[in-house]
């Protein structure tokens, strides 16, 4: 019992020193919050509170960072000093209506995760994200986003796309056609009534591709809407649909035919109803 429990103590003053080390003074640090997995934030009433603790003295590399549910309601340039992140989770801030990628700058070449997901954007600089090489994932969901414009997004590595529960309500031509390595796009619960043609064309050749589209206002599709995608899993559930035109989705079904020839790849599944 006394060796657990000097094990444990042991343990435990290890984990503070390194916590220590890994941290800014925690009094200086106020309103945020630091730890060996990264710096909390969900504590700041102001832009000003964010920068403030961000200019304070210590390490300034970390793995995550976390400003979930306050009442910040802008991110401009330099709001977080020469802070260094690799995942950045700016969630559920319902004062949020401004954020501007330059914000991550000293992130730039580091950065792989980033969710903005709940806030309230009515824009973003969607071109922005190719000046961040190792992003794989972007969460935009359920912010006020009301369209997404032609050729919006282009990177070559961004792997996982999340735009579910805004009220989007156009998608321009070719707005994800320029990501090559997309295994995951949600567009789920918008109020997108028409896709255009090439507003679903796809770049990418992942093999398990995913396209979610359901749960919105979607009553009709282009003949185009689908040039060129090769999705594996297209969901178009509970929507306003009442049939799905041959000259919409034959094309897809020959595109994935010809690479099940090739490969030897799993068909299409659908999820329709």
């Amino acid at each position: 019992g006394c060796l657990l429990l000097a094990a444990a103590l042991c343990c435990s003053g290890i984990l503070a020193i390194a916590q220590a080390r890994s941290c800014p003074e925690a009094a200086d640090f106020l309103p945020c919050t630091c730890d060996i997995e990264g710096i909390s934030c969900g504590k700041a009433n102001s832009t000003a509170e964010l920068r403030k603790a961000f200019q304070t003295d210590g390490p300034k590399e970390h793995t995550e960072l976390w400003i979930q549910r306050s009442t910040v309601e802008s991110f401009p340039p330099g709001v977080l000093g020469d802070f260094v992140f690799r995942n950045i989770y700016i969630e559920m801030n319902a004062n949020l209506t401004s954020f501007n990628l330059s914000s991550l700058a000293k992130s730039r070449t580091f950065i792989m995760q980033l969710s903005l997901f709940g806030n309230a954007l009515t824009t973003f600089a969607y071109s922005g994200i190719g000046g961040f090489p190792k992003l794989t994932m972007l969460n935009l969901g359920k912010n006020r986003l009301e369209r997404i414009p032609d050729h919006a997004f282009q990177h070559p590595k961004l792997k996982k796309l999340v735009l579910s529960d805004n009220p989007i309500q156009a998608v321009g031509a070719y707005a994800f056609s320029a990501l090559p390595e997309l295994e995951m796009l949600r567009l789920t619960g918008t109020r997108v009534t028409r896709l255009g043609n090439y507003a679903l064309s796809l770049g990418s050749r992942v093999p398990k591709l995913k396209v979610l589209l359901s749960g919105g206002n979607l009553a009709s599709l282009s003949p185009l809407a689908f040039s060129d995608t090769r999705a594996q899993i297209l969901c178009l559930g509970q929507n306003n649909l009442t049939e799905f035109p041959r000259d919409v989705f034959f094309p897809v079904l020959e595109r994935l035919e010809r690479r099940r020839q090739a490969t030897g790849e799993d068909f299409l599944a659908a999820c329709l109803g």
